[in-house]
C-alpha cells in the first residue's frame, strides 16, 4: 500500500469520490481504491437486473470480524430522511408522513383519471384496470425518482462517513489475516448488495460478527445497536466497558441499544451476528429525543472526523473480546 497521510487521502475522498450513485461514479471509486490497495481488494459481482459491485479487503472466510459500510449513494430528495432510532412513534409517523406527500401527487391524477374513465362508459373491469395500472405507474414513478433520481452532491455523513471508517481500520489493520473490510453496494435501494454479500458468505452471515457504519459523523452520540446473539456473548459486558473508558476522554457519548428495542434500517440487517454504528444528536425534550437529519439532501455536509477516530480507537481491537 501506498503511504498516505489520513488528512490527504480523507480529503481526497470528500473532494473527488463523494458522489457515488452511477456506475461510472462507482467504477472510477473501485479503481481508486485498487491502485491503493492491490491485490488486498476484490470486488464480489452478482446480480443480473441490479448489478452489485461489492468491495472486500481480505478474506471474509477466515475472518473472525467483518467491517462494513455501504459505498452508494442516494438521490437528492426535497426533504431529509429524519429518522428517531429510538422513538418508535416519531419515527413511523415520519414515514407515514413522507409516504403521503410522495403519493398526494399521485392521487391527484389518478382520481381524476379513475373519474374519467367512469364517465366515458368503459367495459366492465377496463376502468378499474386502467385506474390500477396508472396508480401502479405513479408509485413506480416515487421508487424511481427516490432510487435513479439525480444525484445528491452531498453525501460526507451517509456514507461517506462509513466509507472512511471501514478503511481507516483497513489501514491501522494492515497485515492481519482475522479481520476483512467490505464496503456494500446498493444500500440505497434496498439493501442488495449486502443480501448478496451474505447470501455468498453464508458462514459470515450466520456466524461471523459483522460491524457496520452508517452516517457516522454527524452527531455527539455514537449508537452501538447489537443484536441478540452479540449481546450474549461472555465479553459484551468488556466490551461495553472499553467503549465508556474510550469515550470517558472525549467529547463523545456512547448510546448502547438492541436490536429489539432501537430501529436503524441498514446492512447490518441481513446478518445474525452485528453491531450497527452511527452518530445521533439529541433534543432536549424527550419529545423526539436521539435524531439524525440532513442526509439525503444538499445539507449532508457535517464531516465531524474526531468521530471517525473515536470509532477507530474502539472498534480496532475488538477481535479481543471474541464477540
Amino acid at each position: 500500500m501506498t503511504e498516505r497521510t489520513l488528512h490527504s487521502w480523507r480529503e481526497d475522498l470528500l473532494q473527488n469520490y463523494q458522489i457515488r450513485k452511477s456506475a461510472a461514479q462507482k467504477t472510477a471509486f473501485i479503481k481508486h481504491l485498487a491502485e491503493i490497495y492491490g491485490d488486498r481488494m476484490h470486488v464480489e459481482e452478482s446480480g443480473r437486473i441490479l448489478k452489485n459491485r461489492n468491495i472486500v479487503i481480505g478474506d471474509p472466510e477466515t475472518a473472525s470480524v467483518v467491517y462494513g459500510a455501504h459505498y452508494d449513494t442516494c438521490a437528492r430528495l426535497p426533504f431529509p430522511n429524519f429518522i428517531t432510532p429510538k422513538n418508535f412513534v416519531i419515527f413511523f409517523l415520519y414515514q407515514i408522513f413522507i409516504g403521503l406527500v410522495m403519493v398526494a401527487p399521485v392521487l391527484l391524477v389518478v382520481i381524476p383519471l379513475a373519474t374519467l374513465f367512469v364517465w366515458l362508459g368503459l367495459p366492465d373491469g377496463v376502468d378499474v384496470l386502467l385506474s390500477e395500472l396508472c396508480l401502479f405507474a405513479g408509485i413506480l414513478g416515487i421508487y424511481l425518482l427516490m432510487t435513479k433520481g439525480p444525484s445528491n452532491r452531498h453525501n460526507a455523513n451517509d456514507n461517506t462517513s462509513g466509507v472512511v471508517t471501514v478503511l481507516t481500520l483497513a489501514d491501522r489493520l494492515a497485515g492481519r489475516n482475522d479481520v476483512c473490510f467490505v464496503l456494500f453496494d446498493n444500500e440505497e435501494v434496498g439493501l442488495f448488495g449486502s443480501a448478496a454479500f451474505a447470501k455468498a458468505h453464508k458462514t459470515v452471515r450466520d456466524r461471523t460478527l459483522l460491524v457496520n457504519f452508517d452516517c457516522v459523523s454527524d452527531g455527539d452520540w455514537l449508537l452501538i445497536l447489537s443484536s441478540k446473539p452479540t449481546r450474549r456473548t461472555v465479553a459484551y459486558g468488556d466490551f461495553c466497558d472499553s467503549v465508556r473508558r474510550i469515550c470517558a476522554s472525549t467529547d463523545k457519548f456512547p448510546l448502547f441499544a438492541s436490536s429489539a428495542s432501537t430501529v436503524y434500517p441498514s446492512d447490518q440487517m441481513n446478518f445474525k451476528k452485528y453491531i450497527a454504528v452511527a452518530a445521533l444528536k439529541k433534543t432536549r425534550t424527550p419529545l423526539v429525543g436521539y435524531y439524525m437529519d440532513r442526509i439525503h439532501t444538499p445539507k449532508d455536509t457535517m464531516f465531524d472526523e474526531r468521530n471517525i477516530d473515536v470509532l477507530t480507537d474502539i472498534f480496532a481491537d475488538i477481535g479481543r473480546f471474541a464477540l
